[in-house]
Order: C-alpha cells, then structure tokens, then sequence
C-alpha cells in the first residue's frame, strides 16, 4: 500500500522508526531506482559510502536529530543504515556523475502582492523519471512530544527533507544552481531538515551562515511575520537577497551574477521569466489558488514552468507542486504536474505562525 501522508510522533529516533514502518516498500522502490539509475555495482557503491560517511561526520556535528531520524528509519525498515545514508547522499553523489536535469522553479510573494498582504510561497519539483517515482513520493507530519513544534514535509521516501513548512510560520523551498565548488560539508537534505526545525527566519539563518556546504544550493526562506529572503549557498561563500514583496528563483544564479555557472539548466531562463511575468501581473491579487495556477502554467512551452517530457528533454518532468499559505499556516500539494493532479491540503494540530 502507498501512502501520501503519514503522522510521526515522539523523539526523532522515534519518528524515525515510525517512517521506517510505514514506508519500508516505498523507501526501497527508490533506493532501487536510484540503484538502477546510477548502474550500481557492489565496488562503485563502496566506493561512494566513503564519501558518504563523511557527509555523516558533519551531519552529527551539525544536525544531529537528523542522524538520529536516519537510524530511526533504518531500525524501522529493516535496513542497514548504510542504505539509508546512500539515499541520504545521492543529491550530492548527482554532482559528481554529473547528472543534474532541468530542475525547479520557485516564487514568494508577501505584503503589497498577496490579496491581504500574507506570504504566499510555492514551487514545482523537477525531476528524471528514471531517477525518482513520483508514485512514491509522500508527506510525513512531524509532531515533537516533548514541545509543541510540527513540521509539513515533503520528500521522496528515505531522504529526510525536500521542501516543507512548520508550525511558527518558517516554510523552506530549494532550488539547484551550480558554480564548480564542491567541499565536504552537510548534504543538501541534513540542511533542509535542520532548517524545518527553526522557528523563525533569523534562526535559519544563522544556521545557513554557520554550517559548511558541500554543494551548492539556492535556499528560498518564507516566514509568516519575518518576510522573504533567497539564499545561494556556494561551499566557498553565501549571498543573500531580501527582496520588496516578490522573489523568483529558477536553476541560475540570480544573486551571485559574478559567479561562474557551470552545468545548470537548459530550461532555466526560460522558467525564470515566465514566472516572473505570470507573478507580476498579478500583484495585489496573489492568494494560494493563484499560487496553484502559476505552477500550473505553461508559458514558454516546452521550457515552462509546469514541466512535461518533450523531445528536448523527454526524462525531465514535475514530479510535485506545492503552495505554502502562512496567512493560514497550510500546506497544498500535488503528486504530480498541477495541470493534470488535484493539490491536497494539509494542516497542523496547532498553528503558531
């Protein structure tokens, strides 16, 4: 049996095994994708735990529930932890093989362009159909026993964070860019993790600004009552970018225009600029329904926001679209391009945002 969403309880070792529990088949139906998609032998997967583990030794230092979540899952599934670090890591491991694919587009809008000045986020998630199954993915809901703290996830199942909110108004977008720099550091999914753990824009913050990053990434941060603030995360410096009221990302980077770009995406200007224009024309208007719809469009097809295979890229496709309402603490989600799914909504037990 599939399931799109799941409630986790208790320690994060305790959630861990919970996810573990529930998700054991769909946790191995990508492990087996990404298994299949990177052609595995026994000798190359050795050799890429290597490295891997020591993506764990920063992890421990610098987000140690997300460790303890790891082997929770681990003990839960009845799998060695090791194939759950690989899962951890295979962000990463694409920079090396050098398969990165058209990837996502993201917009936050707040004050003057939402329709009763709240903030209103939300992003597609590109990926390879050979690499992930969209079929798996899912929705767990954290809840702490020990506080009153509650995190919305979205994630392919065994890798902790993709893209989520919580329950004091903090909602974590992410988006590929590149410039060559790689270094040992927390993988792209312990920092998103960690991020759904802090409760306001300024503790995310100095969390980014703290930690070592191994690849680089473009961090799209939405508070309820703090604002909007876009960060390009490269291992050897950090640029961030506080904007009026609306904020749009694609796969290039838009902060640090001095920055080489190396790889990126063939798509990205294109998706860049449709949302731009979609967004802009509608400031002052934006709500979450509005949100749903600038996923949904294909302005620039085939490179649109709303991505389906085509001759150009017939892998390439959005596998999830989500909105994030912190006027009204909601999350809304679709498995799947938003032209074609419905959007599933999901609220917390308490809203603090």
């Amino acid at each position: 049996m599939i399931h799109r969403y799941i409630q986790v309880t208790g320690s994060a070792y305790e959630r861990g095994v919970k996810i573990g529990e529930v998700l054991k088949m769909q946790i191995e139906t990508n492990l087996s994708s990404q298994k299949l998609f990177y052609k595995d032998s026994t000798e190359i997967i050795a050799k890429w735990l290597e490295k891997a583990r020591m993506y764990l030794d920063y992890t421990e230092k610098f987000a140690p529930d997300v460790v303890a979540e790891m082997r929770g899952v681990a003990k839960g599934s009845n799998l060695d932890f090791e194939e759950i670090l690989y899962l951890y890591t295979v962000y990463e491991r694409s920079f090396f093989d050098e398969l990165i694919s058209d990837k996502c587009t993201s917009f936050a809008v707040k004050g003057n362009a939402t329709v009763d000045g709240s903030v209103i986020c939300g992003q597609t998630n590109d990926e390879r159909l050979d690499e992930y199954r969209s079929e798996v993915d899912c929705v767990v809901h954290h809840l702490d026993n020990e506080s009153d703290f509650e995190s919305l996830i979205y994630s392919h199942p065994g890798i902790p964070a993709y893209m989520g909110m919580n329950n004091y108004g903090l909602a974590v977008m992410w988006t590929y860019i590149d410039n060559g720099q790689r270094k040992e550091g927390v993988p792209t999914a312990g920092i998103i993790r960690e991020l759904l753990n802090k409760k306001s824009l300024k503790e995310a913050r100095e969390y980014l600004e703290n930690i070592p990053h191994a690849v680089p990434n473009q961090f799209s941060l939405s508070h309820s009552t703090e604002g909007i603030a876009s960060f390009e995360c490269f291992p050897n410096k950090i640029y961030e970018h506080e904007p009026a009221d609306v904020m749009i990302h694609a796969n290039h980077n838009s902060i640090a225009l001095k920055e080489p770009e190396e790889g990126g995406s063939k798509t990205s200007h294109s998706r860049f600029e449709a949302m731009e224009a979609i967004v802009n024309e509608n400031v002052g208007s934006i709500d979450a329904e509005l949100g749903k719809q600038f996923l949904a469009n294909h302005r620039n097809f085939p490179k649109s926001i709303c991505n389906h295979p085509s001759p150009e890229h017939p892998l390439s496709k959005s596998l999830a679209s989500m909105v994030f309402d912190l006027g009204k603490g909601e999350m809304h989600l679709a498995f799947g391009n938003a032209c074609e799914q419905p959007f599933h909504t999901y609220r917390f037990k308490q809203w603090f945002g």
